[in-house]
């Protein structure tokens, strides 16, 4: 009998798409986004074995939020930790997630994927990842000083937030624009809860379990500096703590994912560059595959190794 004619790539990568699709999210894939998924995964069938593309894309859909929220319709409400908790399982030891700014977007994520247990004081800030150090430095000492907060009359606020409540003055005035956006410190309440959240880091960094400190900040030209600074701090006064920052770096990825690339290891702590397919918005980003990308790039940091 003769041999059957062999399949193109491209055709057998535009049915993984399609099925992918139908499987995980219950549709039919947009052809813009089929296109542009077929061109992404051909290209990276040129240097890596088609079972590790596909499998790699099969993930990123499987965990994508729209698949998530489908899950949770199908689990009557129970969570998406099931759909998030491989990325901690495969890890040798276990790990607690902790936000460390520099954007509400990190305790966004975080909370999202199940992996935000408490409340930290960097939650719900923008706080520049300079701040962050000083405040693990003093044992956030400067951070619950009353005395710095200068409120932000409502005219002052970017239309439509509800943010923007009050300002750090000496950290603003020192490393850029340091606001608190769910809490206002300079009433009772807030202050409490900012006293409430530094207790709970100050104890998590001493206990003695892993961590990973998640940072997520916009790329400047203090990024590096600050996280090789913060790794110091923390290997001095913590206890089983792995910093992960990812800076956002400027422009689009030059594919229909995002990239992220290994920048900086330094000990057990690694500094991620990361483009993404969209902007910021209010806790997350505009295009679900950023956050995806941005939780799986954290959670296997640890294990990446610099060139």
């Amino acid at each position: 009998m003769p041999a059957p004619d062999t399949i193109p790539l491209r055709e057998v990568l535009e049915s993984v798409v399609r099925a992918t699709h139908q499987s995980f999210l219950g549709r039919k894939v947009d052809p813009t986004w089929l296109t542009s998924f077929t061109e992404e995964l051909t290209r990276r069938t040129a240097t890596l074995p088609l079972t590790d593309v596909i499998t790699d894309f099969l993930q990123i859909i499987y965990t994508s939020p729209e698949a998530q929220a489908r899950l949770l319709a199908g689990l009557d409400g129970r969570g998406i930790e099931p759909v998030v908790s491989p990325g901690l399982a495969a890890r040798p030891s276990p790990l607690a997630c902790i936000g460390a700014g520099c954007t509400p977007r990190t305790a966004g994520m975080l909370r999202r994927a199940g992996l935000r247990r408490w409340a930290g004081p960097f939650d719900w800030m923008t706080i520049p990842a300079e701040a962050v150090r000083d405040s693990i430095v003093d044992d956030c000492a400067g951070l619950l000083m009353a005395s710095e907060y200068e409120s932000i009359p409502a005219a002052e606020r970017p239309e439509g937030s509800k943010g923007y409540l009050c300002r750090h003055r000496r950290f603003s005035e020192i490393y850029g624009p340091t606001y608190f956006h769910q809490y206002d410190p300079l009433e009772p309440a807030g202050y409490a809860a900012l006293e409430r959240a530094t207790l709970r880091f100050r104890e998590a960094l001493r206990g003695l379990h892993g961590k990973l400190i998640l940072q997520v900040t916009e790329e400047t030209g203090r990024s590096l500096a600050a996280f090789e600074d913060t790794c110091d701090m923390l290997d001095r006064s913590a206890r089983g703590a792995i910093l992960v920052t990812i800076a956002v770096v400027e422009g689009s990825p030059s594919g229909p994912f995002p990239e992220m690339e290994l920048s900086k290891a330094r000990g057990v702590h690694r500094f991620l560059r990361c483009h993404t397919l969209s902007e910021a918005s209010g806790t997350g980003y505009g295009d679900p595959l950023d956050e995806v990308v941005l939780l799986r790039g954290a959670l296997a940091a640890p294990q990446l190794s610099s060139m």
